[in-house]
Order: structure tokens, then sequence, then C-alpha cells
């Protein structure tokens, strides 16, 4: 009875760690921006000749944004069983163009961009790879060629999942996160992550943290940010370590009350900053009967508001950017270091550096997981 008990909290662990409430407060909700087909020849179809392209009205002209925003999307209202697409935002011309689909059935986890902008790194599960068939694993996808999608290397086991992929600013490494399935113990309240590293792109897997999630790395390529995990409490906090994994330290926070859950934290463009997605401490989740009956104690912290904060790498009194009460928070860094873009359950957006000015790029509820800015 033990173990049964036990299986029903990792397996609901599991579900909320990916969901959180939603309740979008800081702007108003728009429609969807509706999308015609373009005959332009903007950045987009310049870069990648074959991909399909729609574009959209400009609607942010007045911030003067350029460069391009890469982001996952699906391609219908019901992501159970949409095709899930790679597609790129021209901020200059509002070009979307759909530079990788997915096959029915399989699932993108994450995604990055090289630093020359001409691949992805994705997690991913595909159900037609014979040798990978259930595995999140890690493949890199050539953007504006017909090439197919490659394994980054061959997973071990079927047990053995990857995520959180992160090329290095250099472009000499991907960094990514790792679990297996099957070697997890049951009394952990949340899978035992660690965080790998391998030189792209002839090197070998190498472990560099124990009991971590959540790499990025500094603009220069030298320090890492991430979470660290404690897979039985379930608890986490922010730290920082050298690229290679040595030197790491907690970030220790002050004036948070009771537990909360750091997700996707990214440097400051100067490197002496972490934001990073918070659950909001002033609506903390309390057990109900159903969770104190079946033991469970925090696996909610993750269900609760969520927004953007920043720290001192030094640590100290986070500041709030945001009033968001949302799911799904993924940022990245604008080429000009002058805003932050990210990804939210009902959109896209971008603001600026202490969370002002803040602005609606794609009203999609389709989009999800990660995006990338890149000139």
């Amino acid at each position: 009875m033990k173990g049964i008990r036990t299986f029903v909290v990792r397996a609901f662990i599991v579900c909320v760690l990916c969901s959180c409430s939603i309740e979008f407060d800081q702007y108003p909700t728009v429609a969807p921006t509706p999308k015609t087909t373009s005959s332009a020849t903007g950045t987009d179809r310049t870069a990648f000749p074959d991909a399909d392209v729609t574009k959209i009205p400009i609607t942010w002209s007045d911030l003067n944004l350029t460069g391009r925003l890469f982001f996952v999307n699906t391609s219908d209202d019901n992501p159970a069983s949409s095709l899930k697409n790679i597609q790129v935002l021209d901020l200059a011309t509002g070009e979307i163009s759909t530079l990788f689909s997915s096959t029915q059935g399989a699932w993108i986890f994450y995604m990055d961009i090289s630093p020359d902008g001409k691949q992805a790194v994705i997690s991913y599960i595909d159900p037609s790879n014979p040798t990978a068939s259930s595995n999140r694993a890690l493949y890199i996808v050539p953007l504006g060629t017909d090439s197919p999608h490659q394994l980054l290397f061959q997973p071990p086991t079927e047990n053995d999942h990857y995520t959180q992929a992160e090329w290095s600013p250099d472009g000499n490494y991907v960094y990514y996160s790792h679990y297996n399935g099957a070697e997890q113990p049951l009394a952990n309240l949340t899978p035992d992550y660690e965080i790998f590293r391998m030189k792209y792109p002839e090197g070998q897997p190498e472990k560099i943290i124990d009991h971590a999630f959540w790499p990025r790395l500094s603009s220069d390529s030298t320090h890492l940010v991430y979470v660290a995990l404690d897979p039985e409490s379930g608890e986490n906090s922010l730290s920082i370590a050298n690229a290679d994994g040595s030197d790491p330290r907690q970030i220790v926070l002050s004036g948070i009350n009771g537990s909360v859950i750091f997700d996707a934290p990214v440097f400051s463009p100067d490197g002496q900053s972490i934001f990073f997605s918070m659950s909001n401490t002033a609506q903390s989740y309390q057990p109900n009967w159903w969770d104190k009956l079946m033991g469970v104690q925090i696996v909610k912290a993750h269900s609760v508001p969520s927004d953007w904060w920043s720290v001192s790498v030094e640590g100290g009194v986070p500041s709030q950017l945001t009033q968001l009460n949302t799911e799904n928070l993924f940022a990245d860094i604008s080429p000009d270091k002058k805003h932050i873009v990210s990804t939210s359950e009902e959109c896209l957006f971008v603001m600026e550096l202490d969370g002002s000015n803040l602005n609606q790029l794609l009203s999609d509820p389709g989009i999800y997981g990660t995006v990338r800015w890149m000139p």
C-alpha cells in the first residue's frame, strides 16, 4: 500500500511540475492575431527560402525591435494531438516562417538555436525513430535546408531522458539536463536530474553537476546558472558555478516565506543579476485534505501563479518584475541587451529589463516552451 501511495504521489508531482494556474492581469487578453499568406521577401524568406511563411500586422513598431524570435508552436488548438512546429518571427517584417514540423504523436519539449542561427537542438520524442521512440532525446535540426533531424547521441536505455538543451554562447558546448526513470527511488518527490555538457560536435557527454536542472550560460560562456534540487524533499534553490560545473554556490534569497519553486533562470546582460520565474509567495499553496491523506507536502507549489523576478548573483532580496499570475514562463535577452522576451500560457510578450513597458507580441495559446531572440 505504501508503494502504491508513493507511486501516485510521484505521478501527481510530474503533472503539477509542468503547470500552474492562469490569471493574467498585467495586460489585457487579446484575440489571436490574424495571419495572412505573405508574398514578401523579408529576412526570414531570404534566410529560409523553403519555409512556409505567413504574415501578421506589426503592432510593436513603436518599440523599434529588431531581430528574429524562434519559438515552438502547435498547429491547432489541441496541443495533445496537434503537430509541433519550430517557427521564427521576423520583428522587422511581421513574417512567421515554419522551419520544422514534427510528425503526429511527436513532442518538442525544449529548443535552443545555435549561435550562428543555422541549427536547433531540441529535446524531442520521435515515435518514428526505432532507436529512441520513447525517449526525450536530443536532436540536431538543420534550419533552412531539407536535411533531416539527427540524434545528437544515442540514449543508453529507453529510460534515459534528456531535456533543457542549451548551446553555450560561444558555440563550443551543448548543455542539457538528464534523468533515468528506472533509477529514481520511490521515496523521491521529483526526478533526480543532473546536468551534462558535450563539446560540439565531436565531444562526449560529461556530467558536471548532480541534483540540478535548468542550465543557462552567461553571455561570455564562463558561468552557469541553474536550479539545484533535493529529490527527496523537492526543495530547490538558485545556484551558479563555473562553466565546467566547478565552484558551485547557492544564491541565497532573503525575504522569501515558505516553499517556492524557482524556474527558468537566465543571466542579465552584464552577468551581475539573475532573472527567474518564481511562484507567488503571497499566494502559496496550502495542502487540502486529499494532499494530507496522500502525504503530499509541496507538490502543488508549481501550480500557484508565477512571475518574473530578479536578484543579484550575490543573493539578497529579490525584486518582482511582473504581475502576471501565469504559467510556462521562459525568457531570453534581446541582442541589443535592452529587452526581455518571454513565453507564457497565453502569449509571447516583451518588456524592458526592469519589467516596465510590457507589450504583447503574439496572442496565441499554442506557443509554449522556449523562445530565442537572434539578430
